[in-house]
């Protein structure tokens, strides 16, 4: 991970270890392919999933997300959000062919990509657990495991 930079870095180590790896070879890939990109949000508390879920409803802003803390992927450990910049300057590019591009390369890895969601969501991208968000949500109560 060392070649990746400080923002990728710091939001892959909040991944649970499984996911970090996948999150390190989806980096390493989409790099290899020249994509300009950061991970710039991993995992989130239920607290700061409910923030943002508050956006755009009863705080100001565009809404960015249907889901509210614990029913997020975020909350688990497994998913991340990437950006495309233009990174001679920094700007975060919000709409960009390159977020397809880096999409068929993490379904390519075994990614699930949100690209392919009713609501999509193509800068998401996650571990595939062969669990529902229900049952995460039970074993995290159960203080268990959700992932390696």
């Amino acid at each position: 991970m060392s070649d990746f930079d400080p923002r990728t870095t710091a939001n892959i180590h909040t991944l649970l270890p499984a996911a970090r790896v996948k999150a390190s070879e989806f980096m390493t890939a989409c790099i290899d392919a020249d994509i300009p990109l950061k991970i710039i949000c991993g995992t989130r508390t239920y607290a700061e999933q409910d923030v943002l879920y508050e956006q755009g409803r009863t705080k100001p802003g565009n809404i960015i997300t249907n889901a509210r803390g614990g029913y997020s992927w975020h909350n688990f450990g497994i998913a991340w959000d990437i950006g495309i910049f233009d990174l001679a300057i920094g700007k975060y590019i919000p709409e960009s062919p390159y977020y397809r591009k880096a999409g068929l390369i993490g379904e390519g890895i075994g990614l699930e990509w949100g690209g392919r969601w009713k609501f999509v969501d193509e800068p998401h991208f996650q571990l595939k657990l062969g669990l529902t968000l229900a049952q995460c949500r039970e074993r995290v109560a159960k203080r268990l495991p959700v992932a390696a």
